[in-house]
């Protein structure tokens, strides 16, 4: 894995919110491709009825960009 990981600032943001909560619901269309734009890089997948988790890739994702942002 390179050590710039790209993501929009939405992208980050749920992918840290998940990571706290445990799980998510989209709460919108516009949230829903958000949703999606991470299942494409395998950092959270479908449980169900709605429910998103995060993968063990996208739990190692959030803990370097948790590192990234105490470091700055």
């Amino acid at each position: 894995m390179s050590d710039r990981i790209r993501l929009t600032p939405a992208m980050r943001g749920l992918l840290l919110d998940i990571w706290e909560r445990g799980s998510a619901y989209p709460e919108d269309r516009n949230q829903r491709r958000t949703f999606e734009a991470l299942e494409e890089r395998d950092y959270i997948e479908h449980a169900s009825w709605g429910r998103w988790q995060i993968t063990p890739l996208g739990e190692h994702v959030a803990k370097q960009l948790t590192n990234k942002e105490r470091t700055h």
